[in-house]
């Protein structure tokens, strides 16, 4: 696990994701901002290629890069050679970590998850999954863990046909409730016997579900025809760079939302990795993740309002150095990640600093780091940071290269 901090992280990034390459390690970058969608090119700063020219370094892009953006959002970069539109899969997204995004209250909570379990009873009443006569399916099902991922096939559109049906059941509506989906429509008695069958109350707590469903379902970023599920696979090959673009979301729930499922997978691509190249008598293909702006994924806030989620970072932390699969946690703000993240981290990039209350917090933190490179920490010139990683006997102060990938925002 890494972290990096301060003025100056957008050169250290980049550049640590060029190493990352040229070792082979597989990196995915989550870019809040846009920021490292143009990475592929060289950069044009006047002053970066100064300061290549007196390292003896030449300007170059980082090759073999690939942005993701979601469905019906634009990238940072339109030009470049190789993007790719994805979708969220809803049934990819443990229902426990949804409902904490969604920020649902405590009754919000009680009909989501009324609604959820009876959309997995008509899921297979109906033959939809597991199907019929597919045992390894059934199997399947009878092993799922729901605090890992959501229901196979179940769909957003397929939540809110059913949250819909118990708010016409509750609210004592003549006519039948609106079904969206054939598959609910063509079964519809058997929807409303499995919604009936079901104690519940309170038509505003429904409503305001169903608010906030039709809400994102509004997006069209989930289950949609037109963007592609994320191919974990391919993101996980030797030397890729993944950008995935989320400058365009405007909303941390969203991002959330990505982060959720795009950390799932991953894990579970790389654990499925793992136990290939170790049947094969290979080493595995290392990948590192890294989340741009994690203040505002892992701030002490969010991380009490949403455990499940944290507890999935958490997992990945610690079964992924087991797995070859590193964190880097990326942001300006060190102060508002709390003391369960700070403790996740045994490797550090710090560069100029000059809050002293984030300093000394820092500095309970992180062990190993002498008194004196404390002191310098808020005087430390563009380009320098103090590094401390498991690897190095003591921790240093170094200069960073230029970096001779273009950024968007360079500081």
């Amino acid at each position: 696990m890494l972290g990096t901090t301060g003025g100056g992280k957008s050169t250290t990034v980049s550049g640590l994701v060029a190493q990352l390459q040229k070792v082979g390690v597989a990196a995915v970058l989550l870019d809040t901002e846009g920021e490292y969608t143009t990475i592929s090119d060289p950069t044009d700063d006047k002053d970066m290629q100064r300061a290549l020219n007196r390292r003896g370094m030449v300007a170059e892009g980082v090759h073999d890069t690939h942005i993701y953006h979601l469905v019906g959002r634009d990238t940072a970069n339109p030009d470049h050679p190789s993007r790719v539109q994805f979708r969220l899969d809803f049934s990819e997204l443990s229902p426990h970590a949804f409902q904490e995004i969604l920020d649902l209250s405590a009754a919000q909570e009680t009909r989501f998850f009324q609604a959820y379990d009876v959309c997995k009873l008509l899921l297979r009443d109906l033959g939809v999954y597991p199907a019929r006569g597919n045992r390894q399916e059934e199997q399947d099902a009878l092993q799922l863990d729901e605090l890992d991922t959501g229901y196979p096939k179940m769909t957003l559109s397929y939540l809110i046909d059913i949250a819909g049906a118990f708010l016409h059941v509750v609210s004592k509506a003549q006519d039948d409730p609106p079904c969206y989906n054939n598959v609910f429509r063509n079964g519809l008695q058997q929807v409303l016997q499995r919604v009936r069958a079901v104690k519940s109350d309170s038509e505003v707590s429904w409503r305001a579900l169903l608010a906030k469903l039709w809400r994102l379902h509004r997006l069209q970023i989930f289950d949609n025809p037109r963007g592609a599920s994320l191919d974990y696979g391919a993101m996980l090959q030797p030397g890729q760079v993944s950008i995935i673009d989320l400058s365009d979301t405007d909303s941390s729930q969203v991002n959330n939302l990505v982060i959720a499922q795009l950390l799932k997978g991953l894990l579970r691509q790389q654990d499925d990795n793992y136990q290939a190249a170790i049947e094969a008598g290979v080493p595995p293909t290392p990948g590192m993740i890294l989340i741009e702006e994690a203040h505002e994924f892992l701030s002490a806030q969010r991380i009490r309002d949403m455990p499940v989620l944290f507890q999935q970072v958490a997992r990945i932390a610690r079964r992924g150095r087991k797995r070859w699969l590193g964190l880097t946690f990326i942001t300006q703000l060190p102060q508002h990640l709390p003391d369960e993240v700070l403790g996740l981290i045994n490797n550090w990039i710090l560069h100029k600093i000059n809050d002293s209350g984030v300093v000394s917090r820092l500095r309970r933190a992180i062990g190993g780091i002498d008194d004196g490179l404390w002191t310098r920490l808020p005087n430390l010139a563009p380009g320098q940071a103090i590094v401390s990683c498991t690897s190095l006997a003591r921790p240093l102060l170094v200069s960073v290269d230029p970096t001779p990938c273009k950024l968007l925002m360079v500081e």
